[in-house]
């Protein structure tokens, strides 16, 4: 019997919803979406029969991580929501609205919610270093952008959804990053 790991995060209550309408049969275990590919990953060391279905965002954070992991994307799902702006999550560097990078100062404060720090490494390494920016990273659980209302930084790298709470903090979107559909992941032996 295959053990399948959703998430119970609100934001991925989606995935939890695939399983039913796919009418897979197996155990169904919740836990936090940013943790499904680790979970993952060590059941399958283990050989149990396990899939996971979660964001790509966080599946490729893990990866990038995790370089020596088995895991492999089985299935990919388009993300299509119309309360997205953007049509699916999609990791975004933020920042002042009605102002353009390149007028913003040289050395910039950047706010990376801590999930996404590979990602965002790997952003910031090619795209921000490479026009001479100098960078302080903070890493935080939640509330980027209040980091950027308060004054404490001056860029914002978060997933954006809805786009309202961006705009609740005078931000707007200056690039994409990565967007995220839905994928299904489990050991290199497993199969949807």
């Amino acid at each position: 019997m295959v053990t399948f790991i959703v998430p119970k995060n609100s934001g991925l209550k989606i995935c939890k919803e695939i399983v039913k309408k796919l009418n897979l049969k197996g155990k169904i275990i919740e836990i936090r979406g940013e943790d499904i590919p680790l979970f993952v990953d060590r059941l399958t060391e283990k050989n149990k029969a396990v899939l996971g279905i979660t964001g790509e965002d966080l599946f490729n954070e893990f990866i990038l991580k995790n370089k020596s992991s088995n895991l492999k994307i089985n299935k990919k799902i388009l993300w299509q929501d119309k309360e997205c702006i953007f049509g699916k999550p999609t990791l975004c560097l933020l920042g002042p609205k009605n102002k353009k990078l390149g007028e913003l100062k040289k050395n910039l404060r950047i706010c990376i919610n801590s999930k996404y720090k590979e990602l965002a490494k790997r952003y910031c390494l090619k795209f921000l270093k490479n026009r001479d920016y100098l960078l302080e990273k903070i890493y935080v659980s939640g509330a980027t952008e209040d980091f950027f209302s308060k004054g404490i930084a001056d860029l914002v790298i978060d997933i954006v959804y809805s786009g309202k709470s961006a705009k609740e903090a005078n931000l707007e979107v200056y690039d994409r990053i990565f967007s995220s559909d839905i994928v299904v992941i489990g050991g290199k032996n497993e199969k949807v």
